[in-house]
Protein backbone atom coordinates (compact mmCIF):
# COMPACT_ATOMS: atom_id res chain seq x y z
CA UNK A 1 0.00 0.00 0.00
CA UNK A 2 1.47 3.47 -1.39
CA UNK A 3 2.17 5.82 2.20
CA UNK A 4 0.44 8.70 0.39
CA UNK A 5 -2.68 7.07 0.01
CA UNK A 6 -3.16 6.45 3.97
CA UNK A 7 -1.66 9.52 5.40
CA UNK A 8 -4.43 12.14 5.97
CA UNK A 9 -3.87 15.41 3.44
CA UNK A 10 -3.41 18.37 6.18
CA UNK A 11 -4.62 21.43 5.20
CA UNK A 12 -1.85 24.41 5.41
CA UNK A 13 -1.81 26.67 8.49
CA UNK A 14 -1.38 30.36 8.63
CA UNK A 15 -0.75 31.79 11.68
CA UNK A 16 -2.58 34.81 12.95
CA UNK A 17 -3.19 36.88 15.99
CA UNK A 18 -6.98 38.05 15.21
CA UNK A 19 -9.46 38.32 18.36
CA UNK A 20 -12.82 36.24 17.81
CA UNK A 21 -15.82 35.39 19.55
CA UNK A 22 -16.90 31.33 20.31
CA UNK A 23 -20.18 31.08 21.16
CA UNK A 24 -21.48 27.54 22.04
CA UNK A 25 -24.92 26.30 20.45
CA UNK A 26 -27.20 25.90 23.63
CA UNK A 27 -25.25 28.15 25.80
CA UNK A 28 -24.95 31.49 27.04
CA UNK A 29 -22.23 33.99 26.54
CA UNK A 30 -19.41 34.84 24.56
CA UNK A 31 -16.19 33.59 24.90
CA UNK A 32 -13.54 36.03 24.04
CA UNK A 33 -10.35 34.13 22.09
CA UNK A 34 -7.10 34.89 19.87
CA UNK A 35 -7.26 33.20 16.74
CA UNK A 36 -3.46 31.73 16.79
CA UNK A 37 -3.95 29.76 13.67
CA UNK A 38 -6.14 29.74 10.77
CA UNK A 39 -6.15 26.77 7.94
CA UNK A 40 -9.30 26.28 4.86
CA UNK A 41 -10.35 23.48 7.48
CA UNK A 42 -10.01 24.88 10.84
CA UNK A 43 -8.65 26.79 13.47
CA UNK A 44 -6.88 26.87 17.04
CA UNK A 45 -8.26 29.29 19.44
CA UNK A 46 -6.67 30.40 23.11
CA UNK A 47 -8.94 31.19 25.26
CA UNK A 48 -8.87 34.58 26.99
CA UNK A 49 -12.14 34.47 29.06
CA UNK A 50 -10.97 31.45 31.73
CA UNK A 51 -14.14 31.48 33.23
CA UNK A 52 -15.77 30.11 30.48
CA UNK A 53 -15.42 26.37 29.70
CA UNK A 54 -15.41 24.69 26.01
CA UNK A 55 -15.05 20.61 25.41
CA UNK A 56 -14.77 18.43 22.89
CA UNK A 57 -17.81 18.18 20.81
CA UNK A 58 -19.53 21.21 21.68
CA UNK A 59 -21.43 22.67 18.32
CA UNK A 60 -20.01 26.52 18.17
CA UNK A 61 -20.05 29.71 16.19
CA UNK A 62 -17.06 31.54 15.68
CA UNK A 63 -17.30 35.13 15.25
CA UNK A 64 -13.67 36.26 14.11
CA UNK A 65 -12.72 39.95 13.58
CA UNK A 66 -9.96 40.07 10.34
CA UNK A 67 -8.54 43.54 11.27
CA UNK A 68 -6.12 43.54 8.04
CA UNK A 69 -9.21 43.44 6.01
CA UNK A 70 -11.32 45.56 7.69
CA UNK A 71 -14.21 42.30 7.68
CA UNK A 72 -15.69 40.38 10.17
CA UNK A 73 -16.29 36.64 9.52
CA UNK A 74 -18.21 34.31 10.69
CA UNK A 75 -18.30 30.19 10.61
CA UNK A 76 -19.78 27.03 12.29
CA UNK A 77 -17.54 24.47 13.73
CA UNK A 78 -16.94 21.38 15.88
CA UNK A 79 -14.58 21.54 18.84
CA UNK A 80 -12.29 18.58 17.87
CA UNK A 81 -9.90 19.22 20.81
CA UNK A 82 -9.62 21.45 23.93
CA UNK A 83 -6.76 21.39 26.55
CA UNK A 84 -6.26 23.70 29.34
CA UNK A 85 -6.96 27.30 27.25
CA UNK A 86 -6.52 26.10 23.75
CA UNK A 87 -9.09 24.67 21.43
CA UNK A 88 -9.22 23.37 18.12
CA UNK A 89 -11.75 23.17 15.82
CA UNK A 90 -13.04 21.93 12.63
CA UNK A 91 -15.65 23.99 10.23
CA UNK A 92 -18.78 22.63 9.62
CA UNK A 93 -20.75 22.95 6.17
CA UNK A 94 -24.12 24.46 6.65
CA UNK A 95 -25.60 20.84 6.21
CA UNK A 96 -22.86 19.18 8.33
CA UNK A 97 -24.10 21.66 11.12
CA UNK A 98 -27.95 20.55 10.50
CA UNK A 99 -26.78 17.10 11.15
CA UNK A 100 -24.79 17.73 13.95
CA UNK A 101 -27.41 20.02 15.32
CA UNK A 102 -29.92 17.38 15.60
CA UNK A 103 -28.11 14.67 16.77
CA UNK A 104 -26.83 17.01 19.67
CA UNK A 105 -30.85 17.37 20.62
CA UNK A 106 -31.99 13.89 19.78
CA UNK A 107 -29.32 12.49 22.00
CA UNK A 108 -30.01 14.89 24.93
CA UNK A 109 -33.57 14.12 24.90
CA UNK A 110 -33.01 10.25 25.15
CA UNK A 111 -31.09 11.00 28.44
Amino acid sequence: MDNQNTQQQVARRFVTQELAHIEIYGKNGRILTKMGNLSSTGAFFEVLSPNFSVKKGDIARVTINLRSLNRVHVVDCEVVWAKGLGVGVQFLKREELQDKLTSVLFSNQNN
